[in-house]
Parts: C-alpha cells; sequence; structure tokens
C-alpha cells in the first residue's frame, strides 16, 4: 500500500511539474527525464525505500529503533538530502525548472500511510509556524528532519574540536565555544530523542514551537439533546475546553570530554549525537510520566488491578470501556512488571499467555521512568503532546573540569510533555488506598 502510494504521488508530482512549465516536457505535458536525472531519481526511490523498511520493521514489532537502527536511519535521511542537492543542481544545469518531486516522493515512504506531511492524519491534524515554516505537528514515525534541508556541512564533533582548538574539516563549522545548532542538525538529534523516548513511542504527538504556546485541552465532551418542537430543553453543557500553555522549561546536559578522547575518535560526532539522544529522553520520559500521574482528571482504578499480570490488563481494559473509553493503543509500565508478564505461563498448556486477541497490536512498553505497580493505557496521540523548542544550544567550557584535563560540553533544549485530553489515558494502579 505504501508503495502503490509513492508511485500515484510520484505521477501526481509529474503532472504538478509539467504545470509549472518545466523545459523538460513532451508534446502531452510529462516529463522527459534524459538518463543522469533518471539514474538520481532511481538512487532517491531505492534510498527511501531502505528508510521506510528501518520504520516498518520497527512498527511491525511494536517497537523503538534500537541504536543500530537508528543510525542507519540517519544516514538515510542524509543520503536522501545529498541526493536532493545532486537532483537540483542537475536540473538547474540542464534546464529543469522548479521541483516538487522529491518532496512527495519522500512523503509517500516517510509520511503516515503515505499522505505528505500536511495531509490529514487521526491525532495529528494540524501544523504550527516555526520561523516562517509551516511545520505539521509530528505523529510517531515521523520525522522533524524531513522538513528541514542540509543547507552545509556541520557536525557536533567538529563543532567540540574546534571550541578546543583542534583542526577540523575546512567550513565543517564556523562557531567556536557556543553554538546554535544549524536546524537540520538539531531536528536530527530531536528526531534520536524522539526515537527513545517512550511517551512518543506509544503515539504521543511531537508539536514545534517557536514561542510561548496555548493549545486547547479537551476536558470532556459536550452533551447533545434531543430537542422536542416548542420544547426550552436544550441545556448548556459543561465547559469542555480549557488552555494548555505551551511553555517548556529547559532541560541541560553537561558531558566532560577529554582532549584526548575529542582528538583521536573518529566517531565523536555518532557518540555525542548518541548520548545527548539518550540522556534527554530518560529526563523527558520521567517528567512526562510524571507529568501524566500527577493530572487528578486522568480516570484512574477503581479497585487494585494487576500491573504484572494480563488478567490485570483485562481488567484494566474493562474500566476503560466502562469509562466509556476506547481500546488502548499503548500501555506504558515498569520493567518488572513487563517481565512478569512476558514470563507468564499457562497453567494447563505451559505456554506463554501473551495478549488477548483484541489487545494484540496494543504496544507494551517498559521505561524505568514508571515504577512497577503503576502503568498508562491509552491512546498517547489524542492524550498527549510533546511540545519542542526548535533551538538546541551547545557550549564547550574550556577546562571545565582542570584537575582531570577534561573540557565540558553543554547541551540545552526545551522541551516538556503535556496532557491533551485526560479521558485518552487510563492510570492502572496495582493497589488503591
Amino acid at each position: 500500500m505504501q508503495m502503490q502510494a509513492g508511485k500515484n504521488l510520484y505521477s501526481q508530482a509529474l503532472n504538478r511539474r509539467a504545470r509549472l512549465g518545466c523545459k523538460n516536457q513532451n508534446e502531452k505535458g510529462d516529463l522527459v527525464m534524459d538518463t543522469g536525472e533518471r539514474s538520481i531519481r532511481a538512487k532517491i526511490g531505492a534510498t527511501a525505500q531502505a528508510g521506510r523498511a528501518i520504520l516498518d520493521k520497527a512498527e511491525t514489532e511494536k517497537r523503538g529503533l534500537t541504536a543500530e537502527e537508528e543510525t542507519q536511519y540517519q544516514r538515510v535521511d542524509q543520503e536522501l538530502d545529498i541526493l536532493a542537492r545532486q537532483l537540483k543542481i542537475y536540473q538547474k544545469e540542464n534546464g529543469g525548472g522548479e521541483d516538487q518531486i522529491l518532496a512527495d516522493f519522500r512523503a509517500a515512504f516517510f509520511g503516515a500511510q503515505g499522505q505528505t506531511p500536511e495531509a490529514g492524519r487521526a491525532g495529528a491534524t494540524f501544523a504550527v509556524d516555526v520561523r516562517g515554516q509551516r511545520i505539521p505537528v509530528l505523529a510517531r514515525g515521523e520525522r522533524l528532519a524531513s522538513h528541514y534541508p542540509h543547507e552545509k556541512d556541520w557536525s557536533v564533533g567538529d563543532f567540540v574540536r574546534a571550541s578546543m582548538g583542534i583542526e577540523v574539516r575546512e567550513a565543517s563549522v564556523v562557531e567556536r565555544g557556543v553554538a546554535l545548532v544549524p536546524d537540520f542538525v538539531s531536528a536530527q538529534i530531536i528526531d534520536a530523542i524522539r526515537a527513545k523516548t517512550r511517551v512518543i513511542q506509544a503515539g504521543a504527538l511531537t508539536i514545534p514551537i517557536e514561542g510561548k504556546t496555548s493549545l486547547a485541552r479537551i476536558d470532556a465532551d459536550p452533551t447533545v439533546i434531543e430537542h422536542t418542537e416548542g420544547a426550552g430543553d436544550i441545556t448548556e453543557s459543561l465547559p469542555t475546553f480549557s488552555p494548555v500553555s505551551l511553555d517548556p522549561k529547559t532541560l541541560a546536559a553537561m558531558i566532560p570530554l577529554s582532549i584526548e578522547v575529542v582528538a583521536d575518535s573518529p566517531n565523536l560526532d555518532q557518540a555525542l549525537n548518541r548520548s545527548i539522544a539518550a540522556a534527554f529522553a530518560s529526563k523527558l520520559d520521567t517528567l512526562s510520566i510524571a507529568t501524566i500521574l500527577a493530572d487528578a482528571t486522568i480516570p484512574t482504578s477503581g479497585a487494585g488491578e494487576n500491573t504484572a499480570s494480563w488478567a490485570g490488563v483485562i481488567a484494566a481494559l474493562g474500566s476503560m470501556l466502562a469509562a466509556n473509553q476506547d481500546i488502548p493503543t499503548a500501555l506504558i509500565c515498569g520493567p518488572g512488571d513487563f517481565a512478569a508478564r512476558a514470563g507468564e505461563l499457562s497453567s494447563e498448556t505451559l505456554q506463554y499467555l501473551g495478549p488477548v486477541p483484541v489487545l494484540a497490536t496494543m504496544l507494551d512498553l517498559p521505561t524505568t521512568s514508571m515504577s512497577d505497580g503503576t502503568a498508562v493505557y491509552g491512546g498517547f496521540a489524542a492524550g498527549f503532546g510533546i511540545a519542542v523548542r526548535q533551538e538546541l544550544r551547545l557550549e564547550v567550557v574550556r577546562w571545565g573540569k582542570a584537575a582531570y584535563g577534561s573540557h565540558l560540553l553543554v547541551a540545552y533544549a526545551r522541551m516538556a510533555g503535556y496532557v491533551l485530553q485526560p479521558n485518552a489515558l487510563y492510570i492502572q494502579a496495582a493497589s488503591v488506598e
């Protein structure tokens, strides 16, 4: 289905290019590509399919990207940016016109169900303006980096080296000491953070913001009245919306780096990106889980429900349905509860139990940010969102740990989680006081 969607969008994009008046068209207005352009586009297609395969594998196995897959995906994304520049240069040199094919083709493979980022999809149907650019709210599996072209060579590793006075590649970095990370690098690191964050793996939306922003929180659905003609029987519903102010606090990480490690490590950039992403994801998860558990308006177990057994999961499902909630798409729990359920055996067949068929597609996600005995269920795409300021800043404090012969890399960004629809989530408790 995704491949077919890609072909359809590709065909539509060809027609769009014809309407733009490109020079390389036949009499019917269709695009005529020479061998060079066709070769570049073939590489784009193969690269996009490779990236889509990485995402599909993780989605099928109901998990986030592994560190190895994240590295592979970043390479795919970088390769697509390089091919985009090659295609643009080639078209310019050979009489091509303005091109939209690459954007549509990438959207077919990297967007949700083959849709473009602006297309409507469940839980993510609006966009925000960030520095004059329209950026859609991102669902799980979508990437912020897809909306920022690779404009110049810049890497965290080379920035650190330059700040320490170590020679770097020509034009690889111009900043020293303090840097506002370029948008495309910042987006890649933010995507790496998102890939490791359990609430986002569960489906929570990512909302890019430029400054303080307000969203409408759905506190309750309005009451619908069947009206009898001539009767004054239409009553006012209770307030159903309230404003949520998105103004995330700063998250910061300090990473000690010796000059020997910086100078001698060819994989410094990859190591720093992974380290920053893991650190921020862990903190973001902890804060997001705390925000959910602290919200008194989210439905909670009325009686104890065993979080370490599939019978307890079924009990939670029954409580959710009784509260007129949907079947959950994800479950976030403590690692001990996850391991106990994973190892639960049938007393009769001695086979592993696993989820019941109605919950077969539900993601079961453990995190150390959740204590055993508590779990959160629900439709996270509707119930929770992560607000992210695009700016990621880095500072190198030279000899920040002089006694140890080390410098300090300080990374800081603003991001936080917010409950957007309490009734889309459910908190399960093993014991209730």
